[in-house]
Formats: C-alpha cells, structure tokens, sequence
C-alpha cells in the first residue's frame, strides 16, 4: 500500500493528525525500567501499545538508535515490527548525498527496515534524492524550514528576493511522493512554504519541548484536505518517569489528538 493510502487511512481511523516521536533515550527511561539496552525495546512496545488507536503515524530518528551501537539498529528494525500494519513508520535520518549513496540509504530505510518513509536533506540537490522517489510505495519529507535555531543561519538566506527554504520549496514541489518538514516554532513563516508549495504534504515537528505553536502549525501548515502531520515526541513519551509512563503517555496522547481536532474545526 502507498504511504499516502496508508496515512489516509490512519488519519481516518483514529480521526487524529498525531505522529508520535519514539525517540528513546536511555537517560530518560522511567525508573520503573533499568537503564539498559535492553529495556528501549520493551518502553517502545509499552509506548505503542497505548497510543496506536490515537495517532496517525510514528516517527523514529535513527540517532537514538544508531548511538546504542549494533544492537540499536536491531531494536529499530523490532520496533518497526511492533508497530501495527495500518499505521506509517517515518524513519527520521536526514539523509542525503550523492545518489549512489543515496540508493543504499533507500534500501536500508525502505527494505531493511521496512520503513513508509524517510526525511531527507536537499543540500546536494533534487537529483540525487531521485533514488528514493523510485520506490513509487514510500514517501519522503524534504527538510525545508527546520525548528532548531541554527535554521537562522543558511535557511533565511535572501536569494533573488526569497529565503532559501522558498528556493528550496520550489525545487520539489512537482515531485511525487514528496512532502516537507516545516518546523512548528517557525510561526507564520509556515505560510511562507504553503504558498510556494501546492497541496504538499507538511511534516511538523516542534510541538512540545520545542514550544512550538499548536495553531500557527496548523493555520498555516495543513493542506486544503485540512492535513498536516503534527509531531509530538518528548512531550508525550516521557510524561512520566515512574511505571504509569504508557498510560500518562497515553493521556498525552489524546489531549495532543483532541487540542488539534478543536483547532481543525475552527479553521
């Protein structure tokens, strides 16, 4: 099934925009859990189990991941695995290089780990992101303007009388199966990309921890459909530190689902 279907799909199901962040972080994990490798797994089942009937798609960053050495890349792939068939796994590792590169990295999100997507940096072109877009089944979210502060230092840059992230926008918006990561404490400049990029589908990280604005991100952000996936990670996740933390995450996960459903209403 299209990444696209299958989003639909979710979105229709649970009646929610949420995408979840499993972002684990050994540091972080409730106390009920030992600070191990081996408890990442079992707080990732925990987290999906309570909130799948809430979401309409997960996102992983690789990072945490990768950073737990051998065995992390093991738990990515069990957690991919854990998660249920109706619902799109986004694989959030920024990748982007040269393109034969960049076939090897579409075969490691898309077949290895049998991800729905991937987000991926435009810095070395269209061109070589074309392996990715070959896999006419998956996805891809072009970082355009991101929620971090180091955003300012390249992505404002004017060029020809737009900021870069609008030159970059342009650059993609006639491909398939492509949509945008749009960061949330970007604000108004959201609109910026909206009207530079057709129905694109938007990727909005930055709710949360990153205090970004809930109704800015989606006055702007959601397509004509009214769609956007909106990012929760830390916020939900690690709503509690004691043995409750799947069903806080839980509850979490509801007050993101039903603060986006009454401001979808209003729009």
């Amino acid at each position: 099934m299209r990444f696209i279907q299958k989003l639909k799909k979710a979105i229709a199901k649970n009646n929610s925009l949420l995408c979840i962040g499993l972002d684990p972080d050994l540091k972080k994990l409730p106390n009920s859990l030992t600070k191990s490798i081996d408890s990442v797994l079992e707080f990732n089942r925990r987290i999906i189990e309570a909130t799948h009937n809430f979401i309409c798609a997960y996102k992983l960053n690789s990072a945490f991941y990768e950073a737990l050495g051998p065995k992390g890349f093991e738990i990515l792939k069990a957690t991919i695995e854990l998660i249920p068939k109706d619902i799109p796994v986004i694989l959030d590792s920024k990748r982007g290089d040269i393109d034969s590169s960049n076939e090897m990295y579409a075969r490691s999100a898309f077949i290895e780990f049998g991800a729905d997507s991937i987000t991926v940096n435009p810095y070395l072109g269209v061109e070589p992101l074309k392996p990715f877009t070959k896999f006419r089944d998956k996805f891809i979210f072009v970082l355009i303007l991101t929620s971090n502060p180091g955003a300012f230092d390249f992505q404002y840059v004017k060029c020809k009388g737009k900021f870069l992230f609008q030159r970059v926008s342009e650059k993609f918006v006639n491909l398939s199966n492509v949509g945008f990561v749009v960061g949330a404490t970007r604000g108004k400049d959201i609109k910026l990309v909206r009207e530079v990029s057709d129905e694109k589908l938007f990727l909005i990280p930055g709710i949360g921890a990153q205090k970004g604005s809930l109704e800015l991100a989606l006055k702007y952000g959601v397509n004509k459909d009214k769609v956007a996936l909106i990012n929760v990670g830390r916020a939900i996740i690690y709503a509690s530190n004691s043995s409750d933390f799947a069903q806080k995450a839980k509850e979490k996960a509801i007050e993101f689902k039903e603060k986006i459903n009454k401001i979808l209403a209003q729009l």
